[in-house]
């Protein structure tokens, strides 16, 4: 369980699903959010207007560097440091996953985009306030779907492959960054209800969350594997 120091996360796509339901997690364990979404919903702005002290919300495309720079330009004037950096946003074009002969490659490039590269680009941006921090914790949230070893799907190419990538850019950041006492942590949430996961889902986003919300807060010495489910345990690349 959460200890009593208060950390600052910064996570991304916090304005719906997994995101808001992380936001609200850690700001109630008296943690402080500064959030990155692309634009407000209704209830990310409720729940800044309940925790004004602990939720900061800055709006921007995390595919656009510029835009990112003015973000955290803006975050350095707030905080000197940021103890966990959780990049979340993500996109899924394929809610009816095309067979061979049917594929719209045009959602290829967003796809990536949006759930491989931007990761990156938010890391390399913000890392010196990673440096700063305490924690020096970096979470991807990836998915099942990325896993190789345990791939059934014989669709859905676009979000799948765009996991694999996301699995293999945490991997070659644990690498680099484990020398500057920085862990990464590819973490595959659950199946949860949500736009992207569709409502026959067996757990909640709020559900999700505090399991994934406990094994962030976990002690990051204890996690050794780079690929992980909500509970911590090893995935099979």
């Amino acid at each position: 369980m959460p200890g009593t120091e208060t950390l600052k996360i910064l996570l991304s796509g916090a304005n719906r699903g997994l995101g808001l339901a992380l936001s609200e997690y850690f700001i109630q364990n008296g943690h402080k959010v500064y959030a990155l979404l692309r634009k407000r919903s209704p209830e990310i702005s409720t729940l800044q207007q309940n925790y004004e002290k602990s939720l900061f919300i800055f709006k921007v495309d995390v595919t656009n560097r510029q835009l990112l720079l003015d973000a955290y330009r803006r975050i350095k004037e707030r905080t000197a440091e940021i103890d966990i950096l959780i990049n979340n946003a993500a996109v899924h074009h394929e809610q009816e996953p095309s067979d061979l002969g049917e594929i719209d490659f045009s959602v290829y490039a967003p796809t990536l985009e949006v759930n491989a590269i931007a990761p990156l680009k938010v890391v390399e941006v913000f890392l010196p306030l990673i440096l700063a921090g305490h924690k020096r914790l970096i979470v991807n949230i990836t998915s099942e779907a990325g896993s190789i070893g345990n791939m059934r799907r014989e669709r859905e190419y676009a979000y799948c492959m765009s996991k694999a990538a996301l699995n293999m850019a945490s991997k070659i950041l644990d690498n680099r960054l484990r020398r500057e006492g920085i862990k990464v942590l590819a973490l595959h949430p659950g199946w949860f209800s949500s736009d992207m996961g569709g409502g026959d889902a067996p757990i909640t986003p709020r559900q999700a969350a505090f399991n994934v919300g406990r094994t962030i807060l976990k002690d990051r010495h204890s996690r050794k594997a780079v690929y992980v489910d909500a509970r911590g345990r090893k995935l099979p690349w």
